[in-house]
């Protein structure tokens, strides 16, 4: 199933319960629940005080306290390039703030280690990725060092003539945003 393909974009907000669609106002993208993409996990929700600084799409997350390894299963095109953004924000869901640390994974491969530092700081990874198969699989891993999670999962399809690379995927150092009024784009 394609979640909300609109030009080349799959948005998923993890979390968000099943059936559930909406637009985020602020930068316009389409959403739906990560219902039909995973069948493990838990939906929570980050404490409302934290809503009125971050936007819906990370309102939600489904955590993981079962489980070594939990994985998205998400329908792509394969031999097409793709931005893969996974987004985590802790917001003491489970009013215990206990920040963990665990494994990412795209498809069998470490992608990094997730290493949650403040309750309240949204953590953006992103990749950029040509599959091999038809679908992706995006994992968390329990490393035994607190409970892994993930807010949202985005996927932008990319024209394949741009950042080539000879083998392997492209991962994100550092992003710049030099002349924009906006914290968003």
């Amino acid at each position: 199933m394609y979640a909300f393909y609109v030009l080349g974009f799959i948005s998923i907000a993890c979390g968000a319960p099943a059936g559930v669609n909406f637009t985020v106002p602020k930068t316009g993208l389409n959403y739906t629940s990560d219902a039909n993409f995973i069948n493990t996990g838990v939906s929570r929700t980050i404490v409302p005080e934290l809503r009125d600084q971050f936007l819906q799409n990370v309102w939600n997350l489904r955590s993981f306290p079962e489980g070594k390894r939990n994985c998205y299963k998400i329908n792509i095109t394969r031999g097409s390039k793709y931005l893969i953004r996974a987004s985590f924000l802790y917001g003491n869901y489970d009013g215990l703030n206990m920040l963990p640390k665990f494994d990412l994974l795209l498809g069998a491969n470490r992608w990094l280690t997730v290493n949650i530092n403040n309750a309240s700081v949204s953590l953006d990874f992103e990749i950029i990725y040509v599959p091999s198969l038809d679908y992706v699989h995006i994992c968390m891993v329990d490393t035994g060092l607190g409970t892994p999670f993930i807010s949202a999962i985005e996927l932008r399809s990319l024209r394949n003539d741009i950042y080539e690379t000879e083998f392997g995927s492209l991962e994100k150092y550092i992003r710049r945003d030099l002349g924009s009024n906006k914290g968003y784009r």
